[in-house]
């Protein structure tokens, strides 16, 4: 019996911006709302995990901290 690998998909609302609709979709997420520069960090740290967990799916709920912790980490959010 062959297990399919586990799917994930992340959606990343921001607060209302400036009234303009910023979308940026992925295979497996998509952000939506913010200013210019909020939108473009969550979309950055969001393609990040997602990057992150398609490559290794984590096993535990430490793991998958682990992996946004360091997606925070590499775009800014968190130091």
């Amino acid at each position: 019996m062959t297990m399919k690998r586990p799917r994930h998909f992340i959606l990343g609302l921001v607060n209302p911006g400036d009234g303009h609709v910023r979308v940026t979709r992925g295979e497996r997420y998509h952000v939506q709302g913010g200013t210019r520069e909020t939108h473009e960090r969550a979309a950055e740290f969001v393609h990040e995990v997602d990057r992150e967990l398609a490559k290794d799916p984590p096993q535990t709920q430490g793991e998958h901290r682990m992996i946004v912790k360091e997606a925070a980490r590499k775009t800014g959010l968190l130091k």
